[in-house]
């Protein structure tokens, strides 16, 4: 089965090997993960953290993974949603799952722009 051109919506982490870390969610996981790379390198990513910490390190150090795969069509079908109309449920549902996933990591090793999803 081919795969070609499709998206996958879920939650992210790129992680340092030191341990520092960023967290993210997209409706597509793969071109998100681009534009942070171009982002950075333009010296313009929202987190100056991760920018800095990825300009002052090498590629190899950084690992990329998907935390969590969230399925638009199993959304849509579980809450019974068609077309345009699931598009914002949808992407709620992602920060949600992103702030969960947020909360189950140390705030202490964090490169995201803003901390408020980090529980203690």
């Amino acid at each position: 089965m081919m795969f070609k051109n499709r998206k996958l919506a879920g939650i992210y982490k790129i992680e340092h090997n030191t341990g520092m870390y960023y967290i993210g969610m997209s409706v597509d996981i793969f071109g998100r993960w681009s534009s942070h790379y171009h982002t950075i390198k333009l010296k313009k990513h929202s987190s100056v953290a991760f920018m800095e910490l990825w300009n002052a390190t090498i590629a190899t150090e950084w690992t990329f993974s998907v935390l969590e795969v969230c399925s638009l069509s199993e959304f849509r079908y579980t809450n019974k949603l068609v077309g345009k109309a699931s598009v914002q449920p949808f992407r709620s549902h992602l920060l949600r799952r992103e702030k969960w996933q947020m909360s189950q990591h140390s705030i202490t090793y964090a490169l995201n722009k803003a901390n408020k999803h980090f529980q203690k």
